[in-house]
């Protein structure tokens, strides 16, 4: 396992959304073979990086040469190898579960360009070492799954992604301010450093109101009570597929795992964080049965 293997990640599925956009109007069985071959190499690599990880430990790459914290950073540890398996997996599993169920909708290239779109950012917000990139993987898998629950341009599929699409927005609108406040006070944008600088620096209660922008956006996305108003609307009335991915990895990528990284990696967690993550599991749990 080579560390110039990462960027596959984001760009196996970028091309193949071109691809798809560029000769899928010519055939629908085009559109099956670039989207299951893609998602087949990318599980074949998220597979290769599980097993080698113990034996190459963290890898890192240096988006054109440049040094962190001063260029762009691609990592692979622990965590991210376990999440690549789990996202592109899931991910193959429905993209050959799309070849037959996505026939009854027109114009198929386009779901599978969406779909695609989707899948790399959210490798990229896995395998990202930088908050700004994280944000943009973010918007990228944010506004393909936007159009994706939308799919079908039902009047209820409709309603449920301008829900869904007015929430995300919010949330990111918590997690950029959030950024941008978290780079004012520490000049870097590389989670490594922002963690040195943090240290260096001590907590200040600019981090603490930080720490609840986060919490709050990437609260949305992950559809924690009492963030989960969009949540009910949109996993039924998307197609089988989406609503799959959405429910099985996609609030788990953009909220669970990115609060793990910023609080475990880049702000530290203390008693009182863990404590709010507790009882907002706890409640999602409860009042989620109780809707139930």
């Amino acid at each position: 396992m080579n560390h110039n293997l990462l960027p596959l990640y984001v760009i196996i599925p970028l091309g193949a959304a071109f691809l798809i956009s560029l000769f899928g109007k010519i055939s629908k069985r085009i559109c099956d073979c670039l989207a299951n071959l893609a998602t087949f190499l990318l599980l074949g690599l998220s597979l290769l990086a599980a097993v080698y990880k113990p034996l190459t430990g963290i890898l890192v790459y240096k988006v054109g040469g440049w040094i962190p914290p001063i260029g762009i950073c691609l990592v692979l540890d622990g965590l991210t190898s376990f999440m690549l398996v789990t996202v592109n997996l899931v991910s193959f599993l429905v993209t050959i579960y799309s070849i037959s169920y996505m026939e009854k909708y027109t114009d198929k290239w386009k779901f599978y360009t969406l779909f695609m779109l989707m899948l790399a950012g959210m490798n990229g917000i896995i395998i990202t070492g930088d908050l700004f990139n994280l944000f943009v993987f973010l918007e990228i898998a944010s506004i393909a799954s936007y159009a994706l629950v939308a799919f079908g341009t039902e009047r209820e599929e409709l309603e449920a992604s301008f829900k869904y699409a007015v929430m995300g927005s919010v949330a990111s609108s918590f997690i950029l301010l959030g950024i941008a406040l978290l780079y004012s006070y520490t000049s870097t944008l590389n989670m490594a450093d922002i963690s040195r600088a943090l240290d260096i620096k001590g907590i200040s209660p600019i981090i603490s109101f930080i720490a609840v922008l986060f919490l709050a956006g990437f609260g949305l996305k992950a559809a924690l009570v009492p963030f989960h108003a969009w949540l009910p609307d949109a996993h039924p009335f998307a197609p089988a597929p989406i609503s799959a991915m959405l429910s099985g990895i996609f609030i788990k990528t953009l909220g669970v795992y990115a609060l793990c990284r910023i609080f475990f990696n880049i702000l530290g967690v203390s008693q009182n964080i863990l404590f709010i993550f507790i009882i907002l599991g706890v409640i999602s749990q409860i009042v989620g049965a109780i809707l139930a």
